[in-house]
């Protein structure tokens, strides 16, 4: 199993502030079944130095004894700009491969199957993270986004958050979820924890189980 969102990447943002949190979080995935990890660091209009998390991508990797496979890349957020970025090399894909997760703003509305259409013509696999958050979208904009060559991750923690679980509900119902992600960012409020969400998506969602939890993206 592979969770595909993670801020453990130690002292590069909100995440993890120390090497023995990020190891604990390790922990946490092995525990939860994961023994793939992406390490995403966010990415955004003031902080696209790709140099600095690859250093501290590498630092950290020689730090770990685990068995678990670590891999390296970036939630990018959305900014108009964000496209010339991806053009220039500027943002750190996942696992330098062709696919990028990308954020959007939750309150202002965002034309997002438009932006994952741009990335997609330009080679680009965008996964949308946590796209239970953006409650402006509808039933055409989660379609639209898989049409126009976009992938759909949900956090989660989100199954156990009413306004969240809903519009998750809705979406393992069409079949557009295509990763459940921790997102986490530390021990205390935002850790490592499937539990809920493989609960609920084996008794209710049971077709959608495997394709969910066993998987790889590499």
């Amino acid at each position: 199993m592979i969770d595909i969102h993670t801020h453990i990447l130690p002292m590069v943002d909100d995440g993890s502030k120390n090497l023995k949190e990020s190891l604990e979080l390790l922990h946490q995935e092995l525990n939860n079944g994961v023994n793939e990890v992406m390490l995403t660091p966010h990415q955004n209009q003031r902080n696209l130095d790709k140099k600095r998390i690859q250093f501290a991508f590498e630092e950290f990797v020689k730090a770990v004894d685990l068995p678990i496979k670590l891999y390296l890349g970036c939630e990018l957020m959305y900014y108009e700009g964000v496209l010339e970025a991806v053009k220039k090399g500027l943002v750190q894909t996942l696992n330098d491969s062709k696919y990028i997760l990308i954020e959007f703003s939750t309150i202002y509305e965002t034309n997002i199957s438009d932006i994952v259409y741009e990335l997609n013509i330009m080679g680009y696999c965008p996964i949308v993270a946590h796209i239970e958050k953006y409650g402006y979208l509808k039933t055409e904009d989660y379609k639209a986004i898989h049409a126009n060559g976009g992938f759909i991750q949900i956090n989660a923690d989100s199954f156990s958050i009413g306004t969240y679980y809903k519009r998750i509900k809705k979406l393992l119902k069409m079949e557009l979820v295509d990763f459940i992600a921790s997102d986490c960012h530390n021990l205390q409020k935002r850790n490592v924890d499937f539990s809920t969400a493989k609960t609920i998506i084996k008794k209710k969602f049971p077709n959608s189980y495997d394709k969910l939890f066993n998987k790889t993206l590499f």
